[in-house]
């Protein structure tokens, strides 16, 4: 059987991450490209739709600027699991079927950007919201529990980031971040550090 081709593609800018940020899309289960368009008029972080019949995921870098770098990516790597599952595009979304799209996105990222614990929680209290705030996120509200996502999912995505030297500074970056913040705590102060740290691993 040939293997499926499932790969998140996120092409940042480097060095300037954190303030030059942009998607290059994902795959399909078929392995054809999903591309990934920069929207700053769309209401939402990320959306999966369509565009002349072909499936696409939209960003907006704008909406809700104090979502972590990280919370971002997450966002957009979940629109890219409900294109790979086949849910459908528009309608109502299901809880069952955002909580497939969570799992899919957290495993096509815990390797890299979810890889620290502290990371994954700092994520998971992101996206702790108001239901204002869900308005812009993909629904419906939630708590997201990404550590009992199965062992095994349904696909087995994976990320891909510019290699080289500005990739390892930045990974190692962000891990001193997320051990600062688990030793800090659940402070709002903590977290507020851990938003400036982890900015600042773009720079």
């Amino acid at each position: 059987m040939k293997r499926l081709l499932v790969g998140l593609l996120l092409m940042l800018a480097w060095p300037v991450m954190a303030q030059n940020m942009s998607f290059d899309g994902c795959t399909d289960a078929q392995g054809k490209p999903v591309a990934g368009i920069a929207d700053e008029k769309l209401p939402l972080v990320a959306q999966f739709g369509l565009a002349e019949g072909k499936p696409v995921i939209r960003y907006n870098p704008q909406a809700l600027p104090r979502l972590l770098l990280e919370t971002r990516l997450f966002v957009f790597a979940h629109e890219c699991g409900r294109q790979y599952l086949g849910f459908p595009a528009e309608g109502e979304r299901t809880a069952e079927q955002a909580r497939q799209a969570d799992c899919w996105a957290y495993d096509s990222l815990k390797r890299t950007v979810l890889a620290n614990a502290s990371v994954l929680s700092a994520v998971e209290d992101d996206l702790n919201v108001e239901a204002s705030d869900w308005v812009q996120l993909p629904g419906p509200p939630r708590a997201l529990k990404l550590a009992s996502c199965p062992a095994n999912p349904v696909s087995k995505g994976s990320l891909k980031l510019p290699a080289g030297p500005a990739r390892d500074k930045w990974d190692s970056c962000e891990q001193a971040c997320g051990a600062k913040l688990f030793s800090c705590g659940r402070a709002a102060s903590c977290e507020a550090a851990f938003n400036q740290c982890s900015a600042a691993c773009g720079k």
